[in-house]
C-alpha cells in the first residue's frame, strides 16, 4: 500500500534567523504586498497573525522586527532540510516554497515498521531549528491537505485519514480561488461534499483542473514527484538578526552552522579537510575565507577553533548581515586504534598542530624541511609540504645546514672550528669563486656553516638546527 508523508514548514526564513527565538524578539517576514507571511512565537504572542497588514501588525507590536521575504533564501533552506533528511528517506521531493513530500512505503521495512521510522524522523527533526507540521496519507495531495491543517498525523490507518480528509475545508486544497468560489456558491465547502459528487457531473460543470486535482487526490491519476538526488557536499546560509561589526561576535552564529555540519558528517560517518566561509557585508563585497584541516575534522568545536584563529587576523570594513558555510568534498573517517604499548600521546596530533599554525599564520607560512641531493649550498635544502615523508640522505649531505641565510653575512665573532674544510666552486672551477666550508660553534652554542674565500674573507652561510 502506498504511503506518503508531507512536512510543512510555515516559517522557514523566520526560523533560520540567528538567535531570534533565544532572544525572545518578535520577528515577522513581509511580502511585496506588505502582508505578514511568516512570524515567530514571540510575534504571535503579541497578537500578530498571518496575512495581517503591516500597519495592523506594527500597531499591535511596536517592537516587531520586519524582514522582506526572500524566495531564494527560502528555497536554499528547504533544500538543506531535504539533504539532511535524505539519510532517513530515499525518496524526497521538494514542494516549494515550504513543503517536502516523503514516500514511506519503501522505507518501513528498513525501520521495522512505522513506529521505528517515526522515532528516527522525530529525532532528526528535533535537531533542526524549524517549526513543522506533518500528516500521512495514501496520496501526496491528501497528505499535504492534512498537514496544512496541522493535524500531525502519522498512521497507516486509511479509515482515520479518509475521515479527516472529508472534514477538510476547501481552503486547504490546491484548488484555484475561482474554483473554490464557484463550489461555495453551490453550497460545497468541504472535501467530503465535493468527493460525494460524481466525476461526470463535475466534468460537465467545471473545467479539467478540478477533475485532475480530485483524480490525483484519490490516487486515480498518476502524480509524478521529482525526487531529489543530493550530491556530496554541505551548504548552509544563516541570516543575522542584527548586523555584526566585530569578528569575535561572529563565533556564536558560526557555531550554529558548524553544529549542522557536524550532524551531517556524523550521519554519513565522514569528515572534511576544507571549508569555505563567506561573510555577506552590508554595502560591501562578500568576503570569503578558506579554512583547512590537514588531518580532517568532523567536530564543530575543532572547526570553530580553526575559523577563529584565521578570522583574528582580519578586520571587518563593513557590518555582516549573513553567513554561508560550504563544503564541497567529504572523506571517509579512518578507524583509529590505540595501542596499549605506545607511549602516551598529546592532546593535539601533528596534523592538528599544522592546521592550527596554518590558520593562525597563513598556509604559505608553514612548511616542512628536507635535504636535497645537491652540492651547492643554495640547493641543499627545500621546503616541502608539512609532515611530508622524504627519503633519508647519508654521508656528506648530512653536513649541510637546515637553514640557509638569504645572503651570506660577514663573520664578526670568534668561533671554534669543528670540521672542514670542504671546497665548493659554484661557478665552475674558477679560483676566484672557490669557497672552503667549515662547521664552527660560536660562544652562544650555535653551530654555524662558514666559508672562507680565496681572499681569506670569512662569511656565515647557514645555521644547523
Amino acid at each position: 500500500m502506498a504511503l506518503y508523508l508531507y512536512l510543512h514548514f510555515p516559517s522557514l526564513q523566520c526560523d533560520s534567523l540567528a538567535d531570534a527565538e533565544t532572544a525572545g524578539l518578535p520577528v515577522a517576514v513581509v511580502d511585496a504586498q506588505h502582508r505578514i507571511v511568516q512570524l515567530n512565537t514571540a510575534a504571535a504572542q503579541q497578537g500578530v497573525k498571518l496575512d495581517m497588514g503591516l500597519a495592523s501588525a506594527a500597531a499591535l507590536c511596536h517592537k516587531l522586527h520586519l524582514l522582506p521575504y526572500q524566495q531564494h533564501q527560502q528555497q536554499a533552506v528547504l533544500m538543506s532540510i531535504a539533504q539532511q533528511l535524505y539519510q532517513l528517506s530515499a525518496d524526497i521531493a521538494l514542494d516549494e516554497p515550504d513543503g517536502l513530500y516523503l514516500r514511506l512505503c519503501n522505507m518501513l521495512q528498513l525501520y521495522q515498521g512505522l513506529a521505528g521510522y517515526r522515532a528516527a524522523l522525530m529525532a532528526a527533526l528535533a535537531l533542526l531549528p524549524y517549526q513543522y507540521y506533518y500528516a500521512s496519507a495514501a496520496t501526496p495531495l491528501a497528505a499535504k491537505c492534512l498537514a496544512l491543517q496541522r493535524l500531525n498525523l502519522l498512521t497507516e490507518d486509511c479509515t482515520g485519514t479518509d475521515a479527516a480528509l472529508k472534514r477538510s475545508p476547501l481552503s486547504f486544497t490546491e484548488l484555484e480561488p475561482d474554483i473554490q468560489q464557484q463550489l461555495q456558491r453551490l453550497g460545497i465547502d468541504s472535501l467530503g461534499r465535493l468527493l460525494a459528487l460524481s466525476t461526470a457531473e463535475l466534468a460537465r460543470r467545471f473545467d479539467n483542473r478540478l477533475v485532475s486535482y480530485l483524480g490525483r487526490l484519490r490516487g486515480e491519476f498518476f502524480h509524478a514527484l521529482d525526487y531529489i538526488r543530493p550530491g556530496p557536499g554541505f551548504s548552509r546560509y544563516l541570516e543575522l538578526l542584527y548586523d555584526i561589526s566585530d569578528m569575535a561576535v561572529l563565533s556564536a552564529p558560526l557555531s550554529k552552522l558548524l553544529q549542522q555540519l557536524q550532524q551531517q558528517l556524523e550521519r554519513s560517518n565522514t569528515l572534511c579537510h576544507q571549508l569555505t566561509l563567506r561573510l555577506y557585508c552590508r554595502d560591501s563585497e562578500t568576503k570569503s575565507y578558506s579554512v583547512g584541516s590537514a588531518q580532517g575534522e568532523y567536530r564543530a568545536a575543532n572547526w570553530l577553533k580553526l575559523c577563529q584563529l584565521q578570522l583574528e587576523s582580519h578586520r571587518l570594513t563593513a557590518p555582516v548581515y549573513g553567513l554561508q558555510l560550504e563544503v564541497t568534498q567529504f572523506a571517509p573517517q579512518q578507524a583509529q586504534s590505540d595501542d596499549l604499548f605506545q607511549p602516551q600521546q598529546g592532546n593535539v596530533s601533528a596534523l592538528q598542530l599544522v592546521s592550527l599554525l596554518q590558520a593562525r599564520l597563513g598556509r604559505n607560512a608553514v612548511s616542512g624541511l628536507s635535504l636535497q641531493n645537491q652540492h651547492l649550498p643554495e640547493q641543499a635544502s627545500s621546503r616541502p609540504l608539512p609532515l611530508l615523508q622524504t627519503r633519508s640522505l647519508t654521508g656528506a649531505l648530512l653536513q649541510r645546514p637546515a637553514f640557509i641565510l638569504p645572503q651570506p653575512r660577514p663573520l664578526q665573532e670568534a668561533v671554534e672550528i669543528s670540521s672542514g674544510p670542504e671546497r665548493l666552486c659554484p661557478d665552475g672551477w674558477q679560483l676566484a669563486a672557490q669557497r672552503d666550508y667549515f662547521i664552527g660553534r660560536n660562544s652562544k652554542g650555535q653551530w654555524l656553516w662558514l666559508y672562507r674565500t680565496a681572499q681569506q674573507q670569512w662569511f656565515v652561510h647557514g645555521l644547523f638546527s
